[in-house]
């Protein structure tokens, strides 16, 4: 029997952008959201019943529900949630709601007198574990010391950490968050996953795919240590950078291209390649790191339930991700940099009426739009099947060269 996870604040968060996330994938693709087809999908993978993550989310301004066509639409503030903003807010109203829906049933249940043959289902809104163990100045193994918190995510915190033994800064990558979305029971399988994605990371070696340092898997709280790229990600260019020149987001899709290569000759994918994990070394290259993290919450036949955790990366998402996800491989690292590369060039992610690169920006070489065009195309027997393939059409660009060096 599959062990129950604990319903902890951000199993809510995460579960309502779920549902979202895959009502705007059923969008994306110009199909209307039949309740019941969502509820099929998602109904299996929540903790809560499907119908009163509908009413919450309804409530909340997240979602329309038609009851006459039996259908479901994402708001804009929906989408905006699903692809990772305003998440405080979102969390901060699903614990309201669904403690305030718990106290009810206990209300209405005591009024009653007709005995009930089934107990009500009872969930528990639990502080994430942890505490004090976040704080900068803690040292791991005599080794590590912790500097100052510099990211955080669905599956843990990353640090600006110190070697003590070499004296040299490093990024430390804690795994506190993730366990708090499953039960204990389910540990084991959470730390085997989680070992064979490091160990298979830990193997790639290539210029830019972010090198793992050290590890240590039998703490109560794994962690990963890893060169620290002091230039933060490719998130942190799209949203802060006053101008991106053209050649500066050209070199980094080869180099990001040049990383997936390497990886996929070693036949690792990486499965939820977004801007967040393109880091920026001192040097100003990216560096690719988390191959594989997707797969420690994929579903399949163990004990660990469909979660997606981070679902910011929705959007990156290729469509087989959302169907077969233990399926999907380099097409859907293919796809995702794809999408990636049209942000770096508009800061906007594309959509079905977006206008192509060259119509964005002229200065852009004759011959990309097709590139991003078969990078991203919803059919995989019609989307770039290599990386290599992708490689040879740039070689083939006229005026490549001249673009790049513009940086």
């Amino acid at each position: 029997m599959e062990a129950k996870a604990k319903v902890t604040k951000e199993v809510l968060c995460e579960e309502a952008r779920f549902i979202l996330a895959n009502m705007m994938a059923e969008s994306k693709y110009g199909r209307q959201n039949s309740y019941d087809d969502i509820r099929r999908v998602c109904e299996g993978a929540v903790s809560i019943p499907f119908t009163e993550y509908v009413g919450f989310l309804e409530k909340s301004g997240y979602l329309k529900h038609d009851l006459d066509k039996e259908s479901l639409e994402v708001t804009s503030l929906g989408e905006d949630v699903a692809n990772g903003s305003s998440l405080t807010e979102l969390t901060v109203q699903a614990v309201a709601h669904f403690k305030s829906a718990r106290r009810g049933k206990g209300r209405s249940s005591k009024k009653s007198s007709a005995p009930t043959k089934i107990p009500p289902r009872r969930e528990r809104f639990e502080e994430p574990r942890g505490g004090d163990g976040r704080s900068a100045g803690e040292v791991l193994d005599s080794r590590y010391e912790k500097l100052a918190s510099i990211g955080s995510g669905g599956v843990g915190t990353v640090y600006r950490a110190r070697q003590v033994p070499l004296n040299r800064q490093v990024a430390l990558k804690e795994i506190r968050d993730l366990f708090s979305f499953f039960a204990e029971e389910q540990r084991p399988e959470i730390v085997r996953r989680f070992t064979d994605v490091v160990r298979a990371h830990a193997e790639l070696a290539h210029p830019n795919i972010l090198p793992i340092h050290d590890v240590n898997l039998e703490k109560e709280f794994p962690y990963v240590v890893s060169e620290l790229c002091p230039n933060g990600s490719v998130r942190r260019l799209i949203s802060d950078a006053e101008t991106i020149p053209v050649g500066l987001a050209l070199k980094y899709l080869l180099q990001t291209l040049h990383a997936l290569q390497a990886a996929h000759r070693e036949r690792v994918s990486h499965r939820g390649l977004k801007p967040e994990n393109m880091l920026i070394d001192a040097y100003g290259n990216v560096k690719v790191g988390d191959f594989g993290f997707l797969r420690v919450v994929e579903r399949d036949q163990s004990v660990i339930r469909q979660v997606y955790v981070g679902m910011g990366t929705v959007a990156y998402m290729a469509p087989e991700l959302f169907v077969d996800p233990t399926g999907a491989g380099p097409q859907a690292d293919i796809y995702a940099l794809g999408i990636i590369f049209y942000e770096l060039l508009t800061r906007k992610l594309p959509g079905r009426r977006s206008p192509m690169p060259s119509e964005v920006d002229p200065k852009l070489p004759e011959g990309l739009d097709d590139i991003f065009d078969l990078m991203t195309r919803d059919s995989r027997s019609e989307r770039y099947s290599t990386v290599d393939d992708i490689l040879d059409d740039f070689n083939k660009i006229d005026g490549l060269n001249e673009v790049m060096d513009q940086q």
